[in-house]
C-alpha cells in the first residue's frame, strides 16, 4: 500500500499547483518595465563659453562629459527626453567646475600654473529645455554666472538656424567664453 503522502497523484497535484502558482506570478501587470513611448534617447553635446573648465557634468543622472574653456561639440549616448516639445519641460543638470576666477588675458584658466589640486565647485540646476519642432542632439551650453541654456537641433551653434541665434546675436565669433557684453546680448529674446 502507498503511503498517501508520497501517493503519486496528490504528488502531481501539488506539482502543478506549485508550477502554476511560479507561472502566474511572473505575469504581474502592475510592474510594467517598458520604456515610456513618449520617450527619445537624443545624444549629449556640450559647449562652454563660460571662464571656468567644467571637469564632467550631468543631465537628469546621465554622465555627459567634461569641456574646457571656451571648447565644445562632441557627444556621448544618451539622454532620454520627450519625442516632442512641451511647455514647463526641463532637466536637472549637475556640473562641477573649476573655481579659479576666470581666464587670463590670454583666455587661458588662471588655474593654469597652480600646484596642486584646482579649487572646485559643485553646482545643480533644474533648467528649462528651449522650444524645439524635430528631436536631435541635445545640446547643453554652460555660460557665464553659471547660466546654463538647453537646445535641442542638429545644428551647429554657429549655424545660421541654431535655435540660439548666437550667430545672429554675436556674429562669428571663435568659440571663447562670453563677455560680459556678450553674455548680454546673447540672453536677449
Amino acid at each position: 500500500m502507498i503511503h498517501s503522502l508520497i501517493h503519486p497523484a496528490r504528488w502531481l497535484a501539488t506539482f502543478c499547483a506549485l508550477f502554476a502558482l511560479l507561472i502566474l506570478s511572473g505575469c504581474d501587470v502592475t510592474n510594467d518595465d517598458r520604456p515610456d513611448p513618449n520617450m527619445t534617447a537624443s545624444s549629449l553635446s556640450r559647449y562652454n563659453f563660460s571662464a571656468e573648465g567644467i571637469q564632467e557634468f550631468y543631465v537628469d543622472g546621465v554622465w555627459g562629459s567634461g569641456v574646457g574653456i571656451g571648447s565644445g561639440g562632441g557627444s556621448v549616448c544618451c539622454v532620454m527626453i520627450p519625442s516632442k516639445w512641451h511647455e514647463g519641460l526641463q532637466v536637472t543638470v549637475e556640473w562641477r567646475r573649476s573655481d579659479c576666477g576666470g581666464v587670463n588675458e590670454n583666455n587661458h584658466s588662471k588655474c593654469a600654473g597652480m600646484k596642486g589640486d584646482w579649487p572646485m565647485k559643485i553646482l545643480k540646476k533644474t533648467v528649462p529645455i528651449e522650444p524645439y519642432d524635430v528631436l536631435d542632439e541635445t545640446q547643453v551650453f554652460f555660460l557665464p554666472n553659471d547660466e546654463i541654456k538647453i537646445y535641442v537641433t542638429n545644428k551647429s551653434p554657429w549655424h545660421a538656424d541654431h535655435p540660439s541665434k548666437l550667430l545672429s546675436k554675436l556674429g562669428d565669433i571663435d568659440q571663447q567664453p562670453f563677455t560680459d557684453a556678450e553674455m548680454k546680448r546673447f540672453m536677449e529674446p
